[in-house]
């Protein structure tokens, strides 16, 4: 009986050892399963996480190469990131380009976008409303967020980067014009001023000088004369750019103006055969600046003779429209192109037929002229369609001013 149970004892210890033994395999396996488990969540997680930083770095790079405008650098990161072809790449860009610089809407660009990647889809998002600021493309053959520009945001930063740039550079400018009126007024027109005082006196003891001696004195004195008037020129047109112009109050015979201008520009017209003549009624009189007024004309007159051909005609108008003083200079030389009128009045601008033509010049006579009329709170046009041209000075007339002829 002993003997018995001693037996099923041991076989009861070995079927518990070897069930314990089950056990801590099962437990074991389910740890070590868990375990990998959890490495594999783990690795995954790493993974995606190296895969985003990855897109992310290519998605950078691809955006740098499109505002750095590199096609080469943009088809690598193109196919980087979206693992397309260069000639998808190619086909796409010109025409993101086109909707971001305004050329054309982003329905068209989405018909085209079709046309040329059916199996793309797209996606706006606008960070501000705006503007267009992000264009996405999603592959939806990998699903892989294909961030291809981000420009206009970009843009909208560098323009205000330019601006920036723009205002300190403005001032530079500025600052650089204050320079030039200070160099122009004392280290220039101080000693032509003493020049010509000394070219006065030798001219009134000229009885001393020789016949050769004379004429180099004249030369002295209109290369003297021609500086002065640069000078004056360079520091009239800085004026009216700082709004320092101002006129006086003159009663100026209208008429009488404009012949004393004509005779003034006879020799230099008769020189070239032009005929040059005035037209205007009866004797009248303005309320205006009588040395500026001349000064418009001689400007205009002698741009009009600069560019008439030899045998042409120059007219001088005077007259009154619509209360205002009307001065017109009308000559029959051919004309200024379309792309010229737009900058005729700015300082030193050469017109392509001055250029062209060598016609001498400083490109301040018309920006002076502009400068007058404004400072009479007038307006200056010029016609020129076809041959010839008419600058026309239009200047208000106060109700105390006398009247002056209608044409």
């Amino acid at each position: 009986m002993n003997r018995k149970l001693a037996t099923m004892w041991g076989d009861l210890r070995r079927w518990l050892r070897r069930r314990r033994e089950r056990v801590v395999l099962t437990l074991s396996a389910c740890m070590l399963a868990l375990a990998v488990g959890a490495g594999i969540v783990g690795s995954l997680h790493l993974h995606r996480a190296a895969v985003l930083e990855r897109q992310q770095i290519r998605t950078q790079e691809l955006q740098s190469a499109v505002l750095e405008g590199d096609n080469a650098d943009v088809m690598a990161a193109y196919r980087a990131v979206g693992a397309h072809d260069a000639a998808e790449g190619a086909r796409i860009r010109p025409l993101l380009f086109q909707y971001l610089r305004g050329r054309t809407n982003f329905s068209t660009l989405e018909q085209r976008i079709d046309a040329e990647l059916g199996r793309l889809s797209r996606e706006s998002k606008t960070l501000y409303p705006e503007t267009r600021s992000w264009l996405i493309l999603w592959a939806s053959a990998t699903g892989l967020l294909i961030v291809l520009l981000a420009l206009q945001f970009e843009l909208a930063r560098r323009s205000g980067r330019i601006d920036r740039d723009h205002a300190r550079r403005s001032e530079e400018l500025a600052a650089l014009r204050d320079s030039l009126v200070a160099v122009v007024s004392h280290e220039l027109r101080t000693p032509l001023t003493s020049i010509t005082g000394y070219l006065e006196m030798l001219e009134e003891d000229a009885g001393n000088l020789t016949p050769q001696q004379n004429a180099y004195l004249g030369i002295v004195r209109r290369g003297s004369e021609r500086l002065m008037a640069l000078v004056e020129e360079l520091l009239l047109v800085v004026e009216a750019d700082r709004g320092l112009l101002h006129v006086q109050d003159d009663v100026v015979d209208v008429p009488t103006l404009v012949d004393d201008t004509v005779e003034s520009a006879r020799p230099a017209a008769d020189a070239r055969t032009i005929v040059l003549r005035a037209e205007h009624g009866t004797s009248g009189a303005v309320v205006a600046d009588h040395r500026r007024l001349s000064q418009l004309l001689d400007n205009l007159v002698s741009n009009a003779i600069k560019f008439t051909p030899d045998g042409g005609r120059v007219v001088v108008r005077s007259g009154r429209r619509d209360g205002q003083l009307v001065l017109e200079v009308t000559d029959t030389g051919d004309g200024i192109a379309a792309e010229d009128r737009e900058r005729l009045f700015d300082p030193f601008f050469r017109a392509r037929e001055a250029t062209v033509n060598a016609v001498p010049g400083t490109g301040l006579g018309l920006t002076i002229a502009k400068a007058i009329v404004d400072a009479h709170h007038g307006a200056l046009e010029v016609d020129s369609s076809g041959e010839g041209t008419t600058f026309r000075a239009r200047i208000p007339l106060g109700g105390t001013n006398p009247p002056v002829p209608s044409f």
